[in-house]
């Protein structure tokens, strides 16, 4: 198989909640953009600018496609340097100080005209400005297929209308492209990332088979399309044991990068 690689960056323009866990009333957001998050989003757009946003079906066939044609990596909060982008990730120090904030909110009961008892939330976000002020970016790397489908040949117009993220139905999770530059064919099964030694991985790493690695794991789990009978959303079948991103590998190892940006 022969992947063409993009170097992608966008511009944050709103706040971003990726969901992860719940700790008393706050709701924490990952501090990066998952791959699968990044494929739902691309299979959405698609669908839509082919006209077919209510077309439960082609969500399932265009996410099919997108899946088996495209390799995503997961995409990293970046501030703009006097010549490229350079990357903060999570595990480094001031990393919430800089790039996280959070918005509380409650319903109100009308009879008093009050707050709902027990109903205050707290939902954290990446912001779209560092404390300072200065613009946050995303950063990351997509490979393609090539010979595309003609339903996919339009992906690079779709990147100006995504939206990553909960909340989208408040604007939440907007972004620009900035970057989207054609880098390097790769010639193989699935592209290849290589870490150095007593270094961190970036994406969600299967745990079968994964040798040398210390870090936390999770299992991946999360809502699907169900075009059968009854409810349109159901849980995803078998949850998908991984280490997670920040983990360390202790010896210089290559992964695969396989679907919805997994390494294997």
């Amino acid at each position: 198989m022969n992947w063409q690689k993009y170097d992608l960056v966008f511009r944050l323009l709103a706040p971003l909640h990726v969901g992860w866990r719940k700790v008393s009333n706050l709701q924490q957001t990952r501090g990066y953009v998952t791959g699968k998050m990044f494929w739902a989003a691309l299979t959405a757009r698609l669908t839509r600018e082919a006209n077919q946003g209510a077309n439960g079906q082609m969500y399932q066939e265009l996410g099919k496609l997108v899946k088996d044609n495209f390799r995503f990596t997961y995409l990293y909060p970046a501030l703009q340097t006097d010549s490229d982008y350079t990357l903060y990730y999570p595990w480094e120090r001031d990393f919430e100080y800089l790039f996280l904030d959070s918005y509380t909110s409650t319903a109100l009961d009308y009879t008093y005209q009050s707050a709902e008892d027990g109903m205050l939330h707290e939902t954290e976000f990446i912001s779209p400005c560092t404390c300072d002020g200065q613009s946050v970016y995303l950063k990351g790397v997509l490979y393609t297929q090539n010979n595309l489908d003609e339903k996919l040949k339009n992906w690079q117009d779709a990147l100006s209308k995504l939206q990553f993220g909960g909340e989208r139905g408040y604007g939440w999770g907007s972004v620009r492209p900035v970057v989207c530059k054609q880098d390097e064919t790769y010639n193989g099964d699935e592209p290849k990332i290589q870490v150095a030694e007593n270094s961190h991985i970036t994406a969600h790493l299967k745990t079968e088979k994964a040798t040398n690695v210390i870090g936390s794991i999770e299992p991946l789990i999360g809502w699907e399309r169900n075009n059968g009978n009854g409810h349109p959303w159901k849980l995803s079948d078998k949850a998908v044991i991984c280490y997670a991103p920040g983990s360390i590998t202790s010896i210089k190892k290559t992964f695969s990068i396989v679907d919805y940006g997994l390494w294997e």
